[in-house]
């Protein structure tokens, strides 16, 4: 079970890194100020808090017999 636990851990946050990447542009586009290029970067790493969050709330969940 804990095998199986880290193994999705590791995927969400390869996936969650390669989002992050994505969504920070190291090179600016024309017209992009750099606070719009801060403010990108903020709210991916926002997501990505959020989505690690769900994920360890649904492992506790997972991990927590069922008291019905």
């Amino acid at each position: 079970m804990r095998g199986s636990f880290m193994i999705i851990i590791a995927i969400v946050a390869l996936i969650v890194g390669i989002l992050t990447i994505k969504n920070m542009k190291t090179e600016t586009e024309p017209g992009v100020e750099r606070a719009q290029t801060m403010e990108k970067a903020k709210d991916a790493a926002r997501q990505a808090d959020d989505a690690t969050k769900r994920i360890q709330e649904a492992a506790k969940k997972a991990e927590m017999p069922s008291l019905e």
